[in-house]
């Protein structure tokens, strides 16, 4: 008999079947939590991290790097502008000393080329590790092609735009130049660190994709913001009297031994500066070649020294304006006034008798302008010094403009308001005595000095500078006299160097003590000798200061300086074609 084999499946149990399925399907929730989590830390709670290391992998970054603006001078006549800043294509030529594979022999083609010494380049090209070594600035492009025909391996070009100025030294401390501070290039002094702002511009920004080999990828996304080229400048300066006035300082300094000097030029009736010199100046391309930083510095704006005589007329401008003193007002001359403990003479020691106002500028008499100052006070004295703009800033456009040094009257002695009518005790800049006597020159008022006129922006529109009063400081009556009183100055008095026949000139001369460096007492051995004037008299076309430093041997304002003032009128008569006046003898 044979058995047959039950092959009937066993019948599955349904409670095992779904405790499977509850646990695969716990899995799969367990799995989109996770990622839900996972995609929520990287997505939100993470996203500034992962964002900028996936821009640092997968994006670029580029800064657009605008044109520096250009800086300008007007030719007079034609109006065509020629610069006298501008930017110079040109080239840096740097080594990856890792791929030279024969330093001694790259150097030794390349010292001749970049004027350098051999030993030096080796050194430079030596180290097999550096990525990175620049050799020289500044390469015209025949050199560069003149060093790729050499085809050395490691050596490499880049462009750069550097600043250049046209003219070297001229107008060098009126510009300024383009130097580094804490690796950041920038104007420096001058109009170029005034303006540094808007001459650089506005950097543009790029940002664009690139793949895994930093190639720009040009379907990916893109967010460009260009670049704003800086403003150009046009300059009040008039480049043909700039020259003519650093020749005549430079020839000035030599003829009376001075150590330094300047000369100032404005225009009156606006207050633009049609010329200003300061020596010794500096090529502003080779700034870095400079051993002394202080040459830098505009000692028109910046230098502080006690005026001496030719402060005089502010003090009796003031006295008129008041209605204290008239031109034939009398004092008396004795030789010697006694303030305080002090014993104040004349220059030359001399006594006058009775002299009038007009006689007193005419040979700049201490005596007298010490009585005209005891008229004014102290507290009027210094209220039209402020006027006259002395306690404040000039607001000239240049980098950088010094404080002047002047005590507050509460605090003024008997001897502070004697020495203050003869320009000694208290220290100014240049500058502000040329602003100053703007109110003297132009109907009584005070002009602010300016140097640009014009603002040409990058999209060709442009600004322009308009003069600015900024007060009236005497009535137009006693400005005109003043004006009459210090042309008989150079007519009848001690000026008659800076004379120019012909014309009818207003001036006034000074020689000026320095003080000690620990300020007590005068230095012995120093003097500063200056003039200022304007003409012609009916009608100002130039306000000018000459101020020599420490002359040698015949120290006197008149003779030294206002010679000086003298050959420099002449030309400016010729130059704006002012037809005389008066028959020449």
């Amino acid at each position: 008999m044979i058995a047959i084999k039950n092959n009937r499946r066993k019948k599955e149990n349904p409670e095992n079947n779904n405790f499977r399925i509850n646990i695969l399907f716990a899995i799969i929730i367990f799995i989109i939590v996770a990622t839900v989590v996972r995609l929520f830390d990287l997505q939100i709670l993470k996203n500034g991290y992962y964002t900028a290391l996936a821009s640092g992998q997968h994006n670029i970054f580029e800064n657009l790097v605008p044109e520096r603006g250009q800086i300008y001078v007007e030719d007079k006549f034609s109006k065509d502008l020629y610069p006298l800043a501008i930017n110079k294509k040109m080239n840096l030529v740097y080594a990856v000393p890792k791929k030279i594979e024969d330093p001694k022999n790259t150097a030794k083609e390349l010292a001749p080329i970049l004027e350098i010494e051999e030993e030096e380049l080796y050194k430079k090209l030596s180290p097999e590790e550096d990525l990175y070594e620049p050799l020289k600035h500044k390469l015209e492009d025949e050199q560069v092609e003149e060093i790729k025909n050499k085809d050395l391996k490691g050596i490499y070009f880049q462009p750069e735009s550097l600043r250049y100025y046209p003219d070297h030294s001229l107008a060098s401390h009126l510009l300024g130049f383009v130097g580094f501070v804490d690796n950041d290039k920038r104007g420096l002094y001058g109009v170029e660190g005034y303006y540094n702002d808007i001459l650089t511009g506005r950097e543009g920004y790029l940002e664009t994709e690139k793949d895994a080999l930093g190639r720009l990828v040009s379907v990916g996304n893109k967010f460009l913001e260009e670049a704003e080229d800086g403003s150009d400048l046009v300059l009040t300066i008039d480049r043909l009297i700039q020259f003519k006035v650093e020749k005549y300082l430079k020839e000035g300094i030599k003829e009376f031994g001075a150590e330094s000097g300047s000369i100032t030029i404005a225009d009156p009736q606006t207050g633009e500066i049609i010329a200003m010199a300061t020596y010794p100046d500096f090529d502003p391309n080779n700034y870095s070649e400079v051993e002394n930083v202080d040459v830098f510095t505009n000692s028109v704006i910046y230098d502080l020294y006690e005026p001496g005589s030719v402060f005089k007329p502010i003090i009796v401008a003031s006295a008129m304006n008041a209605n204290l003193v008239s031109p034939g007002t009398v004092f008396q001359d004795s030789g010697s006034i006694k303030v305080d403990e002090f014993t104040i003479r004349n220059f030359d020691g001399g006594a006058n008798g009775s002299v009038t106002v007009t006689s007193i500028l005419e040979n700049s008499i201490n005596v007298g302008m010490v009585q005209i100052a005891q008229l004014l006070g102290d507290d009027r004295t210094f209220s039209y010094m402020n006027q006259f703009g002395f306690t404040d800033m000039s607001g000239i456009d240049l980098d950088v403009e010094a404080s002047t040094s002047i005590k507050s009257p509460n605090k003024w002695a008997d001897s502070d308001l004697a020495t203050a009518s003869f320009g000694q005790g208290f220290s100014i800049t240049p500058l502000r005595l040329i602003t100053a006597y703007t109110a003297i020159a132009n109907d009584g008022k005070l002009m602010q000095p300016y140097i640009v006129k014009k603002i040409i922006k990058a999209d060709g529109s442009e600004e322009v500078i308009e003069p600015n009063e900024v007060r009236e400081v005497l009535s137009p009556g006693v400005a005109g006299t003043l004006s009459a009183m210090l042309t008989s100055v150079i007519e009848n008095g001690q000026a008659g160097a800076a004379r120019v026949p012909g014309y009818k000139i207003a001036g006034k001369s000074g020689t000026a003590q320095v003080p000690n460096k620990d300020k007590v007492g005068y230095d012995p051995n120093k003097r500063i000798a200056s003039f200022i004037g304007f003409g012609p008299i009916d009608n100002p076309k130039f306000l000018m200061l000459v101020k020599l430093d420490n002359p040698k041997g015949e120290v006197w304002g008149a003779t030294t300086a206002g010679v000086i003032f003298g050959r420099i009128a002449r030309e400016l008569f010729q130059y704006y074609q002012i037809p005389p006046t008066e028959i020449i003898d």
